[in-house]
């Protein structure tokens, strides 16, 4: 079984591979002489969205250790 800790370990390291994903989001985004401006687009988005996605885990993670500690 897993206990709270390991979950919140699990979710800040899914956490980080979010923030990787939206910063190579981020240079798509910014690539405007190899691509174009629909794809450039929805880089932007993606990284708006894994940036998102970090958040909620460590918000979540932050939760469940607090929940440990009470």
């Amino acid at each position: 079984m897993t206990t709270p800790r390991e979950l919140a370990n699990a979710y800040y390291i899914a956490a980080k591979w979010h923030d990787k994903q939206a910063a190579d989001c981020d240079v798509m985004a910014k690539d405007e002489p190899r691509l174009g401006p629909e794809i450039r687009q929805r880089a932007a988005a993606n990284a708006v969205h894994h940036r998102a996605s970090a958040a909620g885990l460590r918000l979540s993670a932050t939760g469940l250790l607090r929940a440990t500690t009470t």
